[in-house]
């Protein structure tokens, strides 16, 4: 359950973030990945920690494209 749940915050705050990264870059898809910012940078890591692989934790944290778990 501790799990599910602090997989679900990562989630939300990486939609959050990369909402708004996204905003603020005029994201544009084949453009280059928005800086790093240490919001992204910290749910990167937390994602990891929860055992989430690195190439996925990237693409919700930074580019907000996060896998839906149906746990």
């Amino acid at each position: 359950m501790k799990k599910n749940l602090l997989a679900a915050s990562v989630f939300l705050f990486g939609l959050g973030l990369g909402g708004a990264a996204a905003a603020s870059s005029g994201g544009t898809p084949g453009g280059s990945p928005p800086s790093i910012t240490p919001e992204m940078a910290a749910c990167i890591y937390a994602c990891e920690q929860a055992g989430g692989d690195h190439d996925v934790c990237w693409a919700c944290c930074v580019r907000n494209i996060c896998p839906i778990d149906a746990d």
